[in-house]
């Protein structure tokens, strides 16, 4: 079916495509807003449910570690799970039936979350446990799906900017969560004061948490019809063989786009009116699809390789914990509860529209001119410097403007850089019969590493951040050892996902599982009738 994805490949932006970032993104959008919430919600949890008197507000509780540390990570183990499992049902039971499922999760257990109380048998932060591993399910489930769905249904010259958008609502949602933080904070404010002179114990912060996860249901709930609306990719049931099925699916696209009028062509339309219209010239016709001549061969046979398996790896992403941070710049600061949650709440508003939001959108608007490697090395090299310099000096920039300005690039590069690109580059690099279940290994390698960073760092910063200087020196190797990596991944764009497929199959690949690879060029398919 190389000749009819080619007039998939050749179409320029349009409604349909939009319609998949929106849909797609309003996913991320919410993932964000809601860790965004959680990450603020913990401590106000701490403070409301947990209080213990001491001039400190940050500590102003005695929540059981384990409970605090299990409250933290239940969310990112979560997301590793549905990143594993949905990544691979996707491609078992096709991304349309997953799309719907892993959104509808999300809402249902973030609204659970904002209501969770403590019973006789469990304490509320063991209630947050079970619900947030729960959501982080639904959220790791989000990430290979609404990544395959939006790079299947993008033509060749529009895949990256429409995945860097849709991972750009993420950093749409930590600005938007940051600033009705700062919003019902300071709607609250004539009763966030302490209930009698003396202590800072404030109750009604419970009420502030609450609504903010409401708020972030709003958005998934507008987006719950189309997702079960949208069509399952052509690519997804050609790859299963139902070549029948594929055109149906194909034909369902070009209705949604509203640009190609009749049946799907064997061939691509050149002379059609309506096709030079809307059609951006490939540089090369349809090439064979070698995924369709050795269909046979298992996720093991094609990955059980040094060649093939080292790819899957190398898209772990990287992690930047902002909570620390926030306090060396000055912010998580103040006398009362009020103070110190709305000092955080505009700490991560400025870092978001400083950094995060720009560095996303930078992607977006760049990728296709750049390319994929070129971003990633670039972030990767930036981010290795800032670090070296943060490791030097420390304890001489800690709480400057200076610390603030290299957090504030360091943001920046990572999201236009690695946090983007890895993100990007396997829903793109890996065939469509592996490609959900490779991007939750690739994502899933990443999370694992963040996961491993929350509970190492917390152990080696020291009680009072004395040994910070050997997180940042480990971030310094980190950065420094995927500007490395990066040299291994070939560059996507401008190929279609049938030419980057191909690179699996080599001969010396699947010579022993099959017949050799017959020959093709970029003039023609030979099989492909």
């Amino acid at each position: 079916m190389a000749a009819e994805f080619s007039q998939l490949d050749r179409q320029k932006f349009n409604r349909f495509h939009l319609k998949t970032i929106v849909v797609s993104g309003i996913g991320f959008f919410t993932d964000a807003f809601d860790i965004f919430v959680i990450n603020l919600a913990i401590p106000m949890i701490a403070f409301t449910w947990y209080f213990t008197e001491k001039k400190d507000i940050g500590k102003a509780n005695h929540m059981p570690t384990i409970e605090t540390s299990l409250l933290k990570a239940s969310t990112q183990v979560g997301t590793l799970i549905g990143q594993l499992l949905f990544g691979y049902l996707a491609d078992k039971l096709g991304r349309k039936s997953m799309y719907g499922l892993v959104l509808g999760i999300m809402i249902v257990c973030t609204f659970n979350t904002a209501l969770a109380a403590p019973t006789v048998s469990f304490s509320i932060g063991a209630v947050l446990i079970f619900w947030r591993l729960i959501l982080g399910i639904g959220i790791g489930g989000d990430y290979p799906i609404s990544a395959v769905i939006t790079s299947e249904f993008a033509s060749v010259h529009t895949r990256g900017l429409m995945v860097a958008a849709v991972f750009a609502m993420q950093g749409l949602g930590i600005l938007i969560a940051s600033l009705c933080a700062i919003i019902v904070l300071a709607a609250f404010r004539p009763i966030l004061v302490p209930d009698h002179e003396g202590t800072v114990y404030i109750k009604y912060l419970d009420n502030v948490w609450r609504l903010l996860f409401f708020l972030g249901i709003i958005p998934a709930l507008l987006a719950v019809y189309w997702r079960l609306q949208i069509p399952e990719t052509p690519r997804f049931t050609a790859a299963q063989g139902d070549k029948d099925a594929a055109m149906k699916d194909l034909q369902k696209v070009a209705n949604e786009m509203g640009q190609i009028d009749g049946d799907i062509q064997l061939q691509p339309a050149a002379s059609s009116s309506t096709a030079a219209e809307v059609a951006i010239p490939l540089t090369s016709s349809a090439p064979v699809i070698l995924e369709d001549k050795y269909s046979h061969l298992t996720f093991g046979q094609v990955f059980g390789n040094w060649k093939n398996g080292k790819i899957l790896f190398r898209h772990g992403g990287v992690l930047l914990n902002q909570s620390d941070v926030l306090k060396y710049m000055g912010y998580g600061k103040g006398e009362t509860a009020y103070d110190y949650f709305f000092s955080l709440a505009l700490g991560n508003l400025i870092l978001s529209l400083c950094g995060t939001v720009p560095g996303y959108w930078f992607t977006v608007f760049t990728i296709e001119k750049l390319g994929r490697i070129k971003i990633q090395l670039m972030g990767f090299t930036f981010l290795t410097i800032i670090f070296i310099v943060l490791t030097a000096a420390f304890d001489s920039l800690k709480g400057t403007t200076g610390f603030f300005v290299l957090f504030v690039f360091a943001n920046f590069f990572f999201n236009f850089g690695p946090n983007s690109t890895t993100f990007i580059l396997p829903a793109e690099i890996f065939p469509t019969k592996f490609r959900s279940t490779c991007h939750g290994i690739s994502a899933g390698a990443g999370k694992l590493g963040a996961i491993i960073a929350a509970f190492g760092f917390d152990q080696i910063k020291g009680k009072n951040g004395e040994n910070m200087w050997v997180i940042l020196l480990i971030f310094s190797v980190c950065m420094a050892a995927g500007l490395a990596c990066t040299f291994l991944i070939p560059e996507t764009k401008g190929k279609t996902l049938e030419e980057l497929s191909n690179l699996f199959y080599s001969p010396e690949v699947v010579e022993k599982y099959g017949p050799a690879p017959i020959e093709y060029t970029a003039k023609g398919d030979k099989d492909d009738e």
